[in-house]
């Protein structure tokens, strides 16, 4: 499905794109920056990154309404920050399309490369701001550079900046799950007797299983931690991964805690908000970690912690590979191919030292 959304966006949306683009001479300027709208459809990982952004904005125009275009994927993680208006593409879109055609002054788009998602901005915006050098960057007025060799933070952060803005910041925007989930974490841990824990999340985004860690290394860390640190461990991940926790759990021969099954996105934000230490694959739940102001501790293998590491100063990511990396977020390459090179140079003891200095 997600191969077949591609190509849709790939080819259709070029051809769209491309119609479109002659429209922009219609463009008119205006100063006037009241209304923004953030686009963000996909990837849990880059929408928590993504609402320093919207920090910015709320900073540097006074009485500006952000509003937020996102998908039932990542719904979640903008529930648990303070917006103006959340529209849902999976819910009424064509309604909210119709009705705000150029109602924004300035349309955002933070994806990395969809076609679709600069036709949106198009139709709604006024002003639109994306990523150059690609296609569908003739539908923008302010076209920023994808700069891998700084974190995907300075890369948002340059957006608003094209708007003549300067604005900086050392920590992610930490988010508050409703009561409700707060309640649920605070019973959980009341109930398996756990004080000071170490969280771990075993598994990786749909794009790039060779992101992941290998599972018994995950097991003789979990019982070195247990062991030696004296600290409970929470497996902490989606109900998808459960059965990547089941298998680690049997290699262990000490005790750990499943936060799996029965637990949402929202759950996760709150458990992890609780942990001492907050270890995981390159994932979106690695940067959950490090906006609840959890000492984080990346692996990175295929993907380049320059770009997207655990962002702040009590975080670190771990990389050993000699491989250039084979995730290409701009061209939507994500080959899967080469774990051991990757994943298998980070050992057992270079997490398990880490987390040392980390407690």
């Amino acid at each position: 499905m997600i191969k077949l959304q591609r190509l849709i966006d790939k080819y259709i949306g070029s051809i769209l794109i491309f119609f479109l683009s002659f429209l922009k001479v219609f463009d008119k300027k205006k100063n006037i920056k009241k209304r923004f709208l953030i686009i963000k459809l996909w990837a849990i990982g880059d929408s928590v990154i993504s609402l320093v952004l919207i920090k910015a904005i709320k900073t540097l125009y006074n009485g500006a309404k952000v509003d937020v275009l996102i998908r039932n994927q990542n719904k979640d993680i903008f529930d648990c920050y303070p917006l103006d208006n959340i529209h849902n593409m999976d819910k009424k879109f064509t309604k909210f399309m119709f009705k705000n055609i150029r109602k924004y002054d300035v349309v955002i788009d933070c994806e990395p490369y969809l076609n679709l998602s600069a036709i949106y901005g198009f139709i709604l915006g006024k002003k639109r701001i994306g990523f150059s050098d690609q296609f569908r960057s003739l539908l923008y007025n302010n076209k920023i550079k994808f700069n891998k060799k700084q974190h995907m933070v300075q890369n948002y952060l340059d957006m608003v900046r094209s708007l003549g803005k300067k604005y900086d910041v050392d920590k992610l925007e930490k988010m508050t799950p409703p009561k409700k989930n707060i309640i649920k974490i605070k019973d959980f841990l009341k109930k398996n007797k756990i004080k000071k824990c170490v969280g771990i999340s075993v598994g990786v985004g749909g794009s790039a299983k060779n992101r992941m860690w290998y599972e018994k290394r995950f097991a003789t860390l979990s019982d070195k931690i247990i062991k030696e640190l004296k600290l409970d461990v929470v497996f902490i991940d989606s109900p998808n991964n459960d059965y990547i926790v089941q298998e680690i759990i049997s290699h262990m021969s000490q005790k750990a805690h499943i936060a799996t099954k029965g637990f949402d996105l929202k759950d996760r934000i709150a458990l992890i908000s609780r942990c001492s230490v907050f270890i995981s694959n390159d994932s979106g739940l690695m940067h959950v970690g490090a906006a609840q102001g959890c000492r984080t501790i990346g692996l990175f293998g295929p993907n380049t912690p320059i770009l997207w590491g655990p962002y702040g100063k009590n975080n670190i990511g771990i990389y050993k590979t000699r491989l250039p990396p084979s995730i290409d977020n701009v061209k939507a390459i994500f080959k899967d191919e080469k774990r051991m090179k990757y994943m298998g140079a980070i050992s057992v003891n270079d997490v398990f030292l880490t987390i040392k200095k980390k407690i």
